[in-house]
């Protein structure tokens, strides 16, 4: 039964401009496969690239919407697809966070590692199954009621992963400040390429210094860490305001005026995740952050020449 036969009919003069969407994303999509595989980032494949393979799908439905506006799969396969894929994006920024912590110095966080990565990566998991609920029933539903009910499901799954990217944002603006400040929230670990007064090394003086720089926060974040807090921060920034916007979008229903604006969807949808996922083509965490059996393990190697270890 045709649910929300006239919704899409405001999509109609859009088609060129979501066929260019569709395509540059399946072009970053691409690059992040190729990326993953290159680096054997493999836990980029359920974040990234599944991420992106759902923003495809997505807008695919939406160019399918501007053929046939009376097509409820269309329109479902639009919504849905373009609601949840983010949810894998925001994974894989939660993920590369927890690693830049464990590379910097964990004692600056007020999180561990591991409780950050089990916290944050919950609660985007708690979203994306709450989206997937409210995709479904509205997807079921033989009435616009239903619909609407269906809607406000996957509103709450917004709101669920808008609060863990506003939580995590204060927590990456703290652990940034307390690293810039030299305020750990617990006592440092000695850094293994610090040397003592006591040693006997030629230019113990010199090693003495250095290993303090080492040990600090701020000696660790070297040009490739901060290139990535770059990429990332400006992913989050897009991200955070496409959550903005689809929350405002289904607060006012299938029907309100901001859902059926098209030029506001390809700005505060279109273009957000557009940007997050070439931001994150060029910052790449393979090119930045790579460590142990990842191709290079780059992250490692610059640490170790640091401390003089290499």
């Amino acid at each position: 039964m045709t649910v929300l036969t006239d919704t899409f009919q405001h999509v109609g003069n859009g088609t060129m401009i979501r066929g260019l969407d569709t395509e540059a994303i399946f072009a970053f999509e691409a690059a992040h496969l190729g990326q993953a595989t290159y680096y054997r980032m493999w836990w980029l494949i359920p974040t990234m690239v599944v991420g992106g393979i759902g923003e495809i799908i997505g807008w695919a439905g939406r160019a399918w919407s501007s053929w046939n506006y009376h097509s409820d799969n269309a329109f479902y396969m639009n919504i849905c697809c373009t609601i949840i894929a983010p949810s894998f994006m925001t994974a894989a920024m939660f993920i590369i966070m927890g690693r830049i912590i464990n590379l910097v110095g964990a004692e600056y966080s007020r999180l561990k590692p591991r409780t950050y990565s089990i916290l944050f990566i919950s609660a985007d998991l708690l979203a994306l199954i709450i989206q997937a609920i409210g995709g479904a029933a509205a997807a079921s539903a033989d009435t616009h009621d239903g619909a609407e009910g269906g809607a406000k499901i996957m509103l709450a799954g917004i709101f669920v992963q808008m609060a863990a990217i506003t939580v995590y944002c204060i927590i990456q603006g703290d652990y940034l400040w307390r690293v810039l400040t030299e305020r750990p929230v617990r006592p440092r670990p000695t850094p293994s390429g610090a040397v003592t007064p006591g040693s006997d090394m030629e230019d113990s003086s010199h090693n003495l210094i250095l290993g303090r720089q080492v040990a600090t926060g701020r000696a660790r974040l070297t040009p490739n860490i901060k290139s990535m807090l770059l990429g990332l921060g400006i992913a989050t920034v897009f991200i955070y305001i496409r959550s903005i916007y689809r929350t405002i979008e289904l607060l006012g229903g299938w029907n309100g005026a901001i859902f059926v604006n098209e030029r506001l969807f390809n700005l505060l949808d279109g273009v957000p995740i557009f940007v997050a996922m070439f931001v994150l083509n060029v910052f790449h965490p393979g090119r930045f952050i790579a460590i142990g059996n990842e191709r290079n393990g780059v992250a490692y190697i610059e640490l170790s020449k640091m401390t003089g270890a290499a």
